[in-house]
């Protein structure tokens, strides 16, 4: 148990004698053991700025701190200290989600990382040397050798760059002071006394924020390096030392639990600070270290991990059912539904029939009842053909409002497809009109360019992976205890070329929209990601937007939240169009974008069957514990925002 204090600047600058086993520690403030990263989506309407939900990219012991995004917004520079003594800067990819260190430097540890203006070599870091001493040194991004920027200048902290030629300085000492150093001057000049740690370059300008400390309230100052001169902008709020910028006009800060927007012109007192989000149901605490991406669609915030109150776990018969999967079952059904005879499941095409045929069987087989049209599997689909963007490119299906629109339609431009939904009907006399939906997507992207001469793009892992789970999930629900609510199983067409199945579903819905508690989409289940922890895990898209992700992973469902943010996948599948409407709805993938993706060896014989059996065995028992346990929910901010009507 740790109890949180504030340490003196004095009591900082004994901190090498206080602590020697920890010589490489920054002097400038205790690391917090539980420090984590976290990453939070931004969207800036005018002058108003929205968070959405944080998500921890750390998620393990040990000090990770101090984040600065890359100039292109696709990667986070951060100081990681793992338990042994060593700090070094770390980078994690949005896009891959993998976290490499810039280097490995011993015995020096590294902090605070920036990229430098004009060189795109490498970061600007704080080194503590082999004797402690603190100095702003070149750290190359290539494996190349550190060296030092400002020989001569002692303890430095924290620093920012306004431009080029100009570094501006947090230099500790007794009292911390604001210096100024400048390509061709001689020395440092020192321009303000008793500072705080946060300095910024205000983007688009060439002035620097810093925080002027020494009597309360503390302030963030303007400092335009062309001249020298400090203008006062706004008090910081009680209790809080670091802010960061989103342009050149509006800051945040964090408080608590809460992140606070503070923009030109709402006033210089702590009420000018207005609430963007409380964040405490994540859950965290004590924000501090931010940084905005130059894009503006990312914060990036340091905060603690708070416990968290897990929820109630399902105490039904069901939920406590362990299944096996046959795993020749699994093989056998993915060489079918990923085999050449249906020529890559385009939506509309020949070979999309004869998969549905075949779902249609299985759906008979496992003992799902009937839930499309007039008594069948098929919820039918009116679509046309349409021509590419060239008269040489291939013909594609498109949506067709209605049937009245299709039968008007000529003959020969007419294609229609279909979902494939089969129900268990739910036992409960309160619980069983309300409705979890279990979807796949089976349709794919069809014969293309060929590749060592094979041209169809058979799409065992996208989605015959997904929709195989669908099936022997439902087995396994059928051979155990009847489930509380109702599950309506969904064979999704259409997703690869526009949504098409889940649009007309939604305009068109089998069950009532109102009663469908939760959307458990499955994409992409057929090989094991190392992130997500490998054999048999796997990861949910928008884990922290819903209470779903916690309520499955508090009940022994071996799940992780989505570790590559960057790829924006809660938005890539079916889920996305469910979400929008209220439902809480996610995709359940373990997809690790090493494995073919829409490419003709995206084939059966690559699948890792025994993996894939795995997750599909967790995910029944998810299933089970959302047909019996409580209502997945929205957390603040989560659910997406509804598209304009088409």
């Amino acid at each position: 148990m740790s109890i949180p204090f504030r340490l003196s600047w004095a009591a900082a600058l004994l901190l090498p004698a206080l602590l020697p086993a920890q010589r490489a520690v920054p002097r400038t403030s205790v690391p917090s053991p539980d420090a984590e990263i976290y990453l939070v989506p931004l969207s800036l309407r005018g002058d108003t700025v929205r968070a959405g939900n944080p998500a921890n990219l750390t998620r393990r012991a040990g000090y990770d701190n101090q984040p600065m995004f890359t100039r292109d917004s696709r990667a986070i520079y951060y100081t990681a200290n793992l338990g042994d003594g060593q700090s070094d800067i770390y980078r994690f990819d949005l896009g891959t989600g993998l976290t490499r260190p810039v280097q490995r430097t011993t015995p020096e540890s590294e902090y605070s990382a920036a990229p430098i203006l004009g060189d795109t070599a490498a970061v600007a870091v704080i080194r503590v040397e082999a004797d402690s001493t603190q100095r702003l040194w070149r750290l190359p991004l290539n494996g190349g050798a550190p060296s030092v920027l400002i020989a001569d200048l002692k303890p430095v902290g924290y620093f920012a760059q306004p431009n080029d030629s100009t570094w501006v300085t947090f230099v500790l000492g007794t009292p911390a002071t604001l210096q100024v150093v400048r390509a061709g001057q001689p020395g440092a000049v020192t321009l303000a006394r008793e500072v705080g740690r946060s300095l910024h370059r205000i983007p688009g300008t060439r002035f620097v924020s810093f925080v002027q400390k020494g009597a309360q309230p503390w302030q963030v100052m303007r400092l335009d390096v062309s001249n020298n001169r400090i203008d006062t902008l706004v008090a910081l709020p009680e209790g809080t030392e670091d802010m960061t910028w989103v342009d050149s006009t509006t800051m945040l800060a964090g408080q608590g639990t809460t992140l606070l927007q503070w923009s030109r012109g709402s006033g210089s007192g702590r009420s000018s600070w207005r609430t963007v989000a409380n964040f405490s149901y994540a859950p965290l605490k004590g924000i501090s270290r931010l940084a905005v991406s130059p894009s503006r669609q990312w914060l990036a915030m340091v905060a603690e991990s708070a416990p968290r109150g897990k929820q109630a776990a399902s105490t039904s018969a069901a939920a406590r059912v362990v299944d096996r999967i046959d795993t020749t079952r699994v093989r056998r059904g993915l060489a079918t539904l990923a085999a050449d005879s249906m020529e890559g499941r385009l939506t509309g095409s020949p070979g999309m029939e004869r998969a549905a045929r075949w779902l249609e069987q299985q759906y008979r087989e496992v003992g799902l009842l009937p839930a499309g049209d007039s008594g069948t599997y098929r919820q039918h689909i009116p679509l046309r053909t349409a021509q590419g963007p060239n008269p040489t490119a291939r013909v594609r299906p498109a949506p067709v409002e209605s049937w009245d629109a299709w039968n008007a339609l000529p003959a020969e431009q007419r294609l229609r497809t279909q979902n494939i939904a089969g129900i268990i009907r739910g036992t409960d006399p309160v619980l069983r009109d309300e409705v979890v939906l279990v979807t796949a997507h089976y349709d794919h992207i069809g014969v293309g360019r060929a590749v060592n001469g094979d041209s169809i793009n058979n799409g065992a892992d996208d989605d015959a992976s997904g929709n195989i789970a669908l099936l022997e999930i439902a087995r396994a629900l059928r051979s155990g205890p009847r489930p509380k609510r109702t599950i309506l199983f969904m064979s999704i067409t259409g997703e690869e070329v526009g949504g098409f199945g889940t649009r007309w579903y939604l305009q068109h819905p089998l069950l009532p929209l109102a009663n469908t508690v939760v959307d458990l989409n499955i994409e992409m289940i057929a090989h094991p990601d190392s992130l997500a922890g490998g054999f048999g895990k796997a990861w949910l898209t928008g884990y922290e937007r819903s209470t779903l992700g916690d309520l499955l992973a508090d009940n022994g469902i071996p799940l992780v939240a989505d570790p590559r943010p960057g790829q924006s996948f809660f938005t890539r599948s079916d889920n996305a169009a469910f979400a929008r409407i209220g439902i809480p709805a996610h995709s359940l993938s373990s997809y690790n974008l090493a494995t073919p993706y829409h490419d003709p060896r995206d084939e059966a014989g690559t699948v890792n069957v025994a993996h894939m059996a795995q997750v599909i065995s967790a995910t029944a028992k998810a299933v089970r514990l959302l047909s019996d346990g409580p209502r997945p929910a929205w957390r603040p901010g989560g659910q997406p925002e509804a598209r304009p009507a088409r």
